[in-house]
């Protein structure tokens, strides 16, 4: 998930959505969804309706909830299939559809994913004026501009170190970022677009050599995320494969923001 929602999800409000959404039994009716090919977050429509009357006019909430679920779903396993279907109920306008099913990703096919990903986002922003590149509307997470900045930093100053970590020691502590910040601190609104772009795909084919010599040892070593959860090098790229998808998702929420550019 994004890391715009991490205040939101210490909140009060935050931590009764989460307890909502993650609930154990929710994942089933999700699933089932998904085997329909509707979107999971229609599992929650009527709870939120009845429980949560303060979301009518909480954009930033109900956007949360769908991140939320997606997160639920990538945790078990599921590829986004649409980022776009029509929820019913009214409440929502689309939410994503996923999988029927659980997809298995090799560690070859998380590294195609990785590899195939900056292009997939050059595609998208070259939909976007050059003279509106730096706009965030409301309910965004970031501009153009900021996307192409962030994921080059993601993969030079966060990614690729704890990949290097992760195989230098064992049970090498790694830690977030918090890419809001970097955001300001970085100044990533007065920086260069066509730069960031060829910096990303720069730094992705930097991160992807490193990978790429890593066979089943190499993949098995393990670490811990913010002193509470171990994971291995191949959880660690399908994680950040995952975050390559949140982007992407977000990118598209952003051209529908931007007076309605198609996607």
């Amino acid at each position: 998930m994004h890391n715009r929602f991490d205040q939101f999800r210490q909140t009060a409000l935050g931590r009764q959505l989460e307890a909502l959404i993650d609930h154990p039994q929710r994942y089933t009716e999700y699933a089932a969804l998904s085997r329909a090919g509707l979107p999971a977050v229609t599992a929650i429509v009527h709870t939120l309706q009845r429980c949560f009357p303060e979301l009518d006019a909480d954009q930033s909430a109900r956007q949360f909830c769908g991140a939320m679920v997606g997160e639920v779903m990538r945790r078990h396993g599921h590829a986004l299939l649409r980022p776009r279907g029509r929820v019913p109920g009214g409440y929502f306008s689309y939410g994503a559809v996923w999988s029927p099913l659980p997809v298995a990703r090799d560690f070859a096919t998380l590294l195609a994913e990785l590899a195939a990903m900056p292009q997939r986002v050059a595609d998208k922003l070259a939909a976007i004026p050059a003279a509106r590149r730096s706009e965030r509307p409301a309910g965004t997470a970031f501009s153009a501009l900021e996307h192409a900045c962030h994921l080059r930093d993601l993969d030079r100053d966060a990614f690729l170190p704890r990949i290097e970590a992760m195989l230098a020691s064992p049970l090498a502590e790694l830690h977030g970022v918090n890419g809001s910040e970097w955001a300001q601190q970085r100044g990533y609104q007065q920086q260069d677009f066509a730069a960031a772009l060829a910096g990303f795909a720069t730094a992705r084919a930097a991160l992807l050599a490193r990978l790429q010599s890593c066979g089943e040892a190499e993949q098995a070593r393990v670490a811990v995320w913010e002193g509470q959860r171990r994971l291995t090098l191949a959880e660690l790229v399908a994680d950040m494969a995952d975050h390559d998808a949140t982007h992407l998702l977000e990118i598209d929420e952003l051209l529908l923001a931007l007076d309605g550019v198609a996607v």
